[in-house]
């Protein structure tokens, strides 16, 4: 892409998303639908056009944030400003004059909140809109060439003035179309978010709003209805949800609230209900605060409400309640979607820092959480090992020595990346069956893994230690041999997860990222669970083979091509981008697809494009792909829901996604085989769709490769088989 064509797309991405982020969209769809909407009144349209453009290019010009220009963020807020002014004053020179004035003061306004507000992990929304047409009305007494324009505020008069009688009719034919008043009321509402007062304008954004986001659709008629219902009680006219400025708050905040910057579930559904008359006492209450000033509210109740229930749930200990979107991509489906993914996938987003095993080998969880001995209240998430051997011994001969116990002298490895904060040394070892009350830890090492999570090992050996306190640790690497020192009557390991770095902390309740268990003589693999008592388990032990083979670094450029002639062929590249997050793009299709590589397994966790794509394929095929030498184990999981279905069911899955989701996309793979003589090896994986808990379709995959490269992806549905042939242009 040229340096000229990359700057149209950006300046088309800043118009449009400029009218797309009134309701929390970068739908382009619904962008021309509102920018249509706005052009009803052909004035208004094209001065909120103009706005729209003028700001994009002067924040550009001055060299702002190009990507809050680009997301729509400055030009939303010149929009709505410019479009109040063509509403509210003539055309004349001096209109022009302060057009100009209060599109340079709005944008002023926009980077200094954005900036302001999000120090506190808060958004700025409207704020520079609202305090902009504030000033405008409240100057225009002073500006006696700034003429108010009663035709624009009584809308049919504008008709008249463009049409004349003719066009009069026709809309007022329309207008008087026969719907439900509560319905009309719906449309008119969101049409004066864009300062029209016609429910053919709403009409056409909640066409858009359908097509954006089914939740955020269903929200925006839950919180008008919920609103209309709270003026209805209180006894308020509701006509004011229409003509004064008002309905549209219960709208804006059904949606930021309930979609947008918190994911989109029942609880929260039902907290929009509860907090909305909340929201209309403060509507009436700010409506005769700035009446006596000749200040209409806008969206300012909305702002302020939405802005209050962010901040104070940074206090609550219940943030599960309402969760937060993390990783916001703009449609309320996928952020649930990708939020149940997760969750379904690794047990929750605070497991950050993947926590294994201290040692090497197959052990046995002598004392589990909730021990038979130990391991009690605030201390009760703790775990000892043991080695065994087929007998369940935990020694030869007769135990009298600690050298015959099997895990004695073991090494003690790093359960993951840190630093050494805190040792215990000079302990020595007791004798089988005695144990020292005193030192209750024995020899101990304490490592910071990251801020309020540290791990600490103990009843290691005397003078064992291979590190000192400061020293940086990378995970597996061997830290100190295991004794008997402490209270420990024979040899184990005791290992415990904690919030501070002092030796016996209080526990946390942690899980292991990776491990093996050995279940009837079978292996399990298991991720982000915790050991139970009397299960022997075990490390990873990694294939070299396939550790090469997907061991996708930034830089690596792939060839593709297929024997379907459906496929053109094709590049993929991998990259990172500024948050470190490694993807690989396909430059053919517009597509990309986000994984994780993390030396135990490599994951995909997001696809974004043409999904009649090879590269679509790949993510499929590869969905999860284990790296241990294992032929025995089957490796499930799922994939997010808007990945897998489109169509009809999609949408409807869409719908009553915040209650119910019966669609649901299995994925499993498998190690086939593995030639170490050849170094290649097979995997065969699977995606199995389900509607309801019946069969929906099914894909099966065969994945060929060799300690260099994948080299081919056989992909079989149930009309049709093709090939993908990958190609490693560059070797590392």
């Amino acid at each position: 892409m040229t340096i000229k064509n990359e700057y149209w797309n950006f300046l088309t991405c800043s118009i449009l998303n400029s009218y797309s982020q009134i309701f929390f969209s970068k739908k382009k769809v619904f962008a021309i639908l509102i920018l249509f909407a706005t052009f009803l009144n052909p004035e208004l349209g094209f001065w909120g056009f103009l706005g729209v453009v003028f700001t994009n290019l002067i924040a550009d010009g001055l060299g702002f944030n190009k990507h809050t220009i680009k997301e729509g963020l400055y030009g939303l807020n010149s929009l709505l400003v410019v479009l109040g002014l063509s509403v509210f004053f003539k055309l004349n020179i001096t209109f022009i004059f302060v057009f100009i004035t209060i599109n340079i003061f709005t944008l002023i306004l926009s980077v200094g909140f954005s900036n302001l507000m999000a120090k506190n992990g808060l958004p700025f929304l409207a704020f520079p809109f609202v305090i902009a047409i504030w000033v405008t009305f409240y100057v225009m007494n002073s500006y006696t060439n700034l003429e108010v324009d009663e035709g624009s505020i009584y809308f049919l008069n504008d008709i008249f003035k463009i049409g004349g009688l003719t066009l009069l009719e026709l809309y007022e034919s329309y207008d008087n179309f026969p719907i439900p008043a509560i319905i009309k009321g719906y449309f008119k509402s969101l049409s004066a978010i864009i300062f029209q007062f016609n429910w053919i304008a709403g009409l056409l954004i909640s066409i858009g709003l359908l097509i954006a986001s089914r939740i955020s659709f269903s929200l925006s008629i839950i919180g008008y209805l919920t609103g209309y219902l709270y003026y209805v009680v209180v006894g308020e006219n509701v006509q004011n949800l229409q003509y004064g400025y008002i309905g549209f708050n219960f709208i804006l905040f059904a949606i930021a609230v309930g979609a947008f910057y918190f994911i989109p579930k029942r609880k929260i559904h039902i907290a929009v209900i509860v907090l909305t008359p909340v929201l209309g006492l403060l509507i009436t209450g700010l409506s005769g605060f700035l009446s006596p000033f000749g200040l209409p509210v806008f969206a300012f109740p909305f702002m302020i409400m939405t802005t209050l229930i962010i901040y104070v749930m940074n206090f609550t200990r219940k943030r599960d309640l309402f969760p937060e979107t993390i990783y916001q991509t703009y449609s309320p489906e996928k952020n649930l979607y990708n939020y149940n993914n997760y969750f379904e996938r690794f047990g929750s987003d605070k497991y950050l820092i993947k926590i294994g095993l201290p040692f090497f080998g197959k052990w046995k969880v002598w004392q589990g959480p909730n021990g038979k001995h130990t391991h009690k209240g605030e201390w009760k998430n703790a775990w000892d090992f043991v080695i065994e051997d087929k007998d369940q011994n935990s020694y030869k001969n007769d135990g009298v020595y600690l050298e015959d116990y099997y895990c004695y002298g073991a090494p003690v490895v790093a359960p993951a990346d840190g630093t050494i904060v805190n040792i215990i040394d000079g302990i020595e070892d007791n004798d089988p069956g005695n144990i020292n009350m005193s030192q209750n830890w024995g020899n101990t090492i304490v490592i910071k893994h990251a801020d309020f999570l540290f791990s600490q090992v103990s009843h290691l050996k005397q003078d064992s230690f291979k590190v000192k306190i400061g020293d940086f640790i990378k995970k597996g690497e061997q830290i100190a041999s295991l004794g008997n020192s402490g209270r420990s009557p024979q040899p184990h390991l005791h290992f415990q997860l904690q919030a501070t770095p002092y030796v016996g902390s209080k526990t946390l309740e942690y899980p292991l990222s990776y491990y093996i268990n050995y279940k009837d003589k079978e292996e399990e693999f298991l991720s982000f669970k915790y050991p139970k008592e009397e299960e022997n388990i075990s490390d990873i032990k990694i294939n070299k083979i396939l550790n090469k083979a997907f061991k996708l670094i930034p830089g690596m450029v792939f060839k593709v091509s297929s024997n379907d002639e459906r496929f053109k062929d094709s590049e993929w590249e991998v990259h990172t981008d500024a948050y470190n997050l490694t993807y690989i793009t396909c430059a053919n299709s517009d597509s990309y697809a986000y994984f994780v590589y993390d030396g135990t397994v490599l994951y995909f966790t997001t696809f974004e494009g043409n999904k009649n794509s090879l590269l679509y394929y790949f993510y499929l095929s590869s969905f999860k792909i284990f790296l241990g030498d294992y032929k025995s184990l089957d490796i499930q999981d799922s994939f997010p829901i808007h990945s897998v279905f489109k169509g009809t069911v999609k949408y409807i899955q869409d719908i009553i996604a915040p209650y119910y989701q019966f669609c649901k996309a299995n994925y499993t793979s498998k190690l086939i085989e593995i030639n170490k003589e050849n170094n290649t090896f097979i995997i065969n994986s699977t995606l199995d769709k389900k509607i309801a808990g019946k069969n929906a379709g099914k894909i099966d995959f065969q994945i060929f490769g060799d300690e260099i490269s994948l080299n081919k992806i056989n992909v079989k549905t149930d009309s049709e088989s093709f090939d993908i042939h990958i190609k490693h242009l560059i070797n590392f």
